[in-house]
């Protein structure tokens, strides 16, 4: 059902996107649909990635610790106590390394330059998966090194309860939160059309049902209630759990720029729609002071009320004319070459940001288990369920099927968020 509902979520969103302008992005569509609420969106959505990305680097320590705790420790007191071990064994270190790693690819501009390490990152996924598989069908043995009073495997299940079910309703959603690449995908996409998105759509989300389906039934076909929320602690200290973590580690520094991307992109909305609004400000102000300026007793004479909304619309057009280069009112407006300039350093202060903060935190904090199952439960339902029912909803005025599954997508959206709350918090 999550899958069902994210792949229906990505196509109102494609639908919306396909209503507006080409480059959109989130804050355009959202602005066409709920222009009071843009700002808060494009907060959710840079919130929500940014503690993904911090997850992935404190993920990517514990895996790189657990990894070679298994390789270096001998059990030889010098050796154990050494200064390299004790530094190879640190997840501080590892969350270093990982900051190190993900420096190349943080900066490119468009998710077309991310399929090779999109690629790459795949090949990890399929390792972790064929690991998983081969220690559910006894290819290696899953019980390695318990004691013969320890239960390795616990019962298995057809299902549980509601209350433990729902428990785990905030992983579901978290998992197949991807809307908020839709848009640059719209961008790039050579040839757009709604066929072909849709086989984007279908495609994706179903390869990644098939990959959680394959992972979550074998994982539990081999532990069943003993398995843990982390699988890999269940399995025994071997070399192809090591290569596993390790995977695990390469798969989450490879894919940590999917998510700076989109958070990066609404932090730019919203810093040029400040900008925007500021110099909008500002040119009111002058020409409020000039006009004041030119009465003859300097007193000001309000403006007759038919012109206002004329003289707004003058002011905004004159606006998006300077910053377009093509403004000849005036000579002190910025060129393109500076507007470039400006448009570069911000995406590299922000980058640079993001990084720093991602980085600070997962140093900080050692496990992000609560945040993230908030971040699930409320970010991700927003993202996945509220934001795609409620802008479908609000650009499309006619009601046909789809409309009537973007309310249901809607509700569906605000039952979910309360619901996994309680549940995280009982």
């Amino acid at each position: 059902m999550s899958a069902l509902f994210s792949a229906h979520g990505l196509v109102l969103l494609s639908k919306s996107a396909s209503a507006t302008d080409i480059p959109c992005s989130f804050y355009s569509v959202a602005n066409a649909a709920v222009p009071g609420y843009t700002s808060l969106i494009d907060i959710a959505v840079a919130l929500k990635c940014f503690g993904v990305a911090t997850g992935y680097f404190i993920t990517v320590g514990d895996c790189m610790v657990d990894a070679l705790d298994h390789i270096l420790l001998t059990g030889d007191a010098v050796n154990d106590d050494s200064f390299m071990v004790m530094v190879l064994l640190s997840r501080r270190f590892w969350v270093c390394m990982a900051l190190c790693s993900v420096l190349p690819i943080s900066f490119f501009r468009t998710l077309d330059s991310l399929k090779n390490t999109s690629a790459l990152a795949l090949v990890f996924v399929f390792m972790l998966a064929t690991g998983i598989v081969a220690y559910a069908n006894d290819f290696a043995d899953p019980c390695l090194g318990f004691d013969d009073d320890e239960e390795c495997i616990g019962q298995i299940v057809p299902y549980v309860d509601i209350p433990s079910m729902l428990k785990q309703l905030p992983i579901f959603v978290f998992s197949f939160t991807c809307q908020q690449n839709i848009f640059p995908i719209v961008n790039e996409m050579q040839n757009v059309t709604a066929k072909r998105m849709n086989i984007v759509i279908v495609s994706s989300i179903g390869f990644a049902l098939v990959l959680f389906l394959v992972v979550a039934i074998e994982g539990y076909l081999t532990y069943g209630a003993n398995v843990r929320g982390d699988l890999l602690l269940n399995y025994p200290e071997t070399v192809s759990t090591t290569v596993m973590r390790i995977s695990i580690a390469f798969m989450l520094i490879l894919h940590y720029p999917l998510q700076l991307d989109p958070s990066r992109r609404c932090l730019l909305s919203l810093i040029k729609t400040v900008k925007q609004k500021a110099k909008i400000s500002k040119k009111n102000d002058e020409n409020l002071k000039s006009q004041m300026e030119s009465n003859n007793h300097g007193t000001y004479t309000a403006p007759d009320v038919r012109h206002t909304d004329k003289y707004d619309m003058f002011v905004e057009e004159d606006y998006d004319l300077s910053i377009n280069g093509s403004s000849n009112n005036s000579t002190n407006e910025p060129s393109i070459i500076d507007q470039a300039e400006d448009s570069n350093n911000l995406f590299i202060i922000i980058t640079i940001t993001f990084l720093f903060l991602s980085f600070c935190v997962a140093m900080i904090v050692d496990d992000l288990g609560v945040i993230l199952a908030i971040v699930g439960a409320t970010g991700s339902a927003a993202v996945t369920y509220i934001l795609p029912g409620l802008i479908y909803i609000k650009i499309h005025p006619s009601m046909d099927t789809f409309k009537a599954c973007a309310y249901l997508q809607l509700y569906l959206g605000c039952i979910i968020i309360p619901t996994a709350l309680y549940s995280i918090f009982q």
